[in-house]
């Protein structure tokens, strides 16, 4: 058999013996080829299309990361925007402040059934002292109740142990805010039924305490009711301030005291 290979590859290179029948040899050793080549080119296309599939799953893994990324310094942008607005409504409301003012920054909150306060980075060594008012840029915050050397903590107005002398702006009407430990209503004391105040009236403070200056505003009237056989309304108050969001503060240093 090898001897006959041998003797067809001679007689073909020499005297091209199977020139003529050599293309329809083709015909039949391509099928051969075929089956032969086909498992590499498999392996070569699975190899092609795992590392195309491992190259996707890795650009997509990246690309997710990336949008991590972006959406939090999108959400740290819009944070920081917030903040903006928040301090130039802060300085445009401390213009118009008649008294002389502390900035302070909020540093902690303590809230639980019973008290509502705030720790603000200022104290005694700021000028900071008990009884000292305490305002955002929208409204009367509290006031200061404890002071040491480099903070203080201030009672928020909707603390139930807290009061503030207010007057309707409307009408001049005068009465106490009461806190009731409710972080969004206040309560307005001994209001006569038949006096005129209605939902949306603006209270504002009076300064007969002494202690708050007149004229800042404190809440709004949220609901005006009577009950049968009561004297007095019953009447809910919205605070004005941002009681538990504001970040910064502005203490009112040595308010004027009110002659009538």
């Amino acid at each position: 058999m090898i001897i006959l290979s041998l003797a067809m590859i001679v007689a073909d290179v020499r005297y091209s013996a199977f020139a003529q029948v050599r293309p329809y040899l083709t015909l039949l050793v391509a099928p051969i080829q075929v089956v032969v080549n086909t498992p590499q080119k498999s392996l070569n296309w699975a190899a092609d299309h795992l590392g195309s599939r491992e190259g996707l799953v890795s650009e997509n893994q990246s690309l997710q990361s990336e949008i991590l990324l972006l959406r939090s310094q999108q959400q740290r942008f819009e944070s920081l925007k917030a903040e903006n607005m928040r301090l130039r409504e802060l300085l445009d409301a401390s213009q118009r402040v008649d008294e002389k003012i502390v900035m302070a920054e909020v540093i902690g909150f303590d809230q639980n059934a019973y008290s509502h306060r705030l720790m603000i980075d200022k104290g005694f060594s700021s000028g900071a002292y008990v009884g000292q008012p305490v305002l955002d840029a929208t409204g009367v915050l509290g006031q200061v109740v404890e002071t040491s050397a480099y903070s203080s903590r201030v009672l928020l107005i909707a603390d139930a142990s807290h009061f503030v002398p207010v007057q309707l702006s409307r009408t001049g009407l005068r009465s106490i805010l009461k806190g009731t430990g409710d972080l969004k209503r206040l309560e307005l004391m001994s209001v006569p039924r038949t006096a005129d105040i209605k939902k949306g009236d603006v209270l504002t403070t009076s300064g007969l305490d002494k202690r708050f200056p007149s004229g800042y505003p404190v809440g709004v009237v949220r609901s005006v009711s009577y009950t049968q056989g009561k004297a007095y309304a019953d009447i809910a108050v919205v605070p004005l301030a941002q009681l538990t969001r504001s970040r910064h503060v502005m203490l009112i240093d040595k308010p004027k005291a009110v002659t009538e």
